[in-house]
């Protein structure tokens, strides 16, 4: 029919805690329709038939792949999968949204994007919602516009409300390092304000393991402080990581320029809102990263479905996504060793 309007299809591989935002949020989005789950969790699967009409379910991933029920597909699987099930997506002619990271190792993410480069008509991107977050947004326009001068650090954290129970020890246990898990948004962001294609070349990290000792255990720290250095020599990122942050989840950029500096999210504010009485006067702050970027998830999906539907340009970047897993990991690897680290890019 003429003036018909296209529609996305989804499949959705895993639907835990992140694949249930996502697919909140895409039966809440026009031309966009979620047509098939998996997973091998049958309380995800169970989610899905009791929140998504007329699905289909498959507890088995190279069933749901070779289906021609869906065009593109949601990755949020653990991320140990990743690599495999993009291959998979893209042999089997599915356009890929993958949930950070790409890979949680170096080598791998290198991988996935050598392999997407093989296949020019799939669209293939990293989720990093913060690219979608108007205040980010507008500060790299500004730093494009050369508002600020020339960058010469970005020191962007990401500090997320304490929890301390069985399920998060364990979740932390195979997260991949703080580095890779948590800063990796603020790797990407650092990458996306810059907007230059800069070759990381080393790293220097530390921790402390002062309030979850058992994250010794696990080669990670639950505060992390790093260090980027550029072949360039020009610029430098400072990333801050906390997993213990008592007033609640707080994530800030601050850009500093020849001519200025830019500031994202200074006060961790949920409202533009003062509150005072007899106690004083205070702000009401965020608890969840979903507080603060709820509205990104939304709009990085609607930029995906207009790529695929219509080439529209994205702010995603597949080779930064990838660079970000190079710096994290070699962050990580420069907390275990106490050491200049290299960062390796394949």
């Amino acid at each position: 029919m003429a003036g018909e309007k296209k529609v996305l299809r989804f499949g959705i591989a895993g639907a835990g805690r992140m694949g249930q935002i996502h697919i909140t949020n895409m039966i809440e989005t026009r031309f966009i329709e979620v047509t098939a789950v998996v997973s091998v969790l049958p309380h995800e699967l169970e989610w899905a038939k009791e929140n998504v009409d007329g699905v289909t379910l498959f507890s088995e991933f190279d069933e749901f792949i070779k289906s021609d029920l869906f065009d593109a597909v949601l990755i949020v699987t653990p991320n140990k999968l990743h690599k495999d099930n993009i291959f998979a997506a893209l042999h089997n002619g599915k356009h890929v949204f993958c949930e950070k990271p790409i890979s949680p190792d170096a080598k791998s993410a290198w991988d996935v994007y050598y392999e997407a480069q093989k296949f020019p008509h799939l669209k293939v991107v990293c989720g990093f919602p913060r690219r979608y977050v108007p205040a980010y947004v507008e500060a790299a326009k500004k730093i494009k516009n050369g508002d600020i001068g020339k960058v010469i650090n970005i020191r962007s954290q990401t500090t997320d409300l304490i929890m301390n129970n069985e399920y998060f020890v364990n979740y932390i246990k195979t997260s991949g390092g703080i580095f890779v898990d948590c800063c990796i948004h603020d790797i990407d962001v650092c990458l996306f304000l810059l907007g230059e294609d800069k070759t990381p070349s080393s790293v220097f990290a530390t921790g402390t393991t002062n309030v979850f000792p058992v994250f010794k255990e696990f080669g990670d720290v639950d505060d992390g402080f790093g260090i980027i250095q550029f072949e360039s020599g020009d610029v430098i990122f400072n990333v801050y990581g906390s997993r213990d942050n008592q007033h609640g989840h707080h994530s800030t950029t601050e850009v500093i320029g020849t001519k200025g500096r830019l500031v994202v999210n200074g006060q961790p504010r949920l409202l533009n809102l003062d509150v005072s009485d007899s106690t004083g006067t205070r702000m009401e702050g965020a608890e969840t990263q979903m507080q603060v970027f709820g509205p990104a998830f939304k709009n990085e999906i609607e930029a995906f479905r207009d790529y695929v539907l219509y080439d529209k340009p994205v702010n995603f970047n597949l080779k930064d996504a990838v660079k970000a897993v190079s710096i994290g990991a070699a962050l990580m690897d420069s907390v275990h060793d106490s050491a200049l680290t290299e960062v390796k890019l394949y």
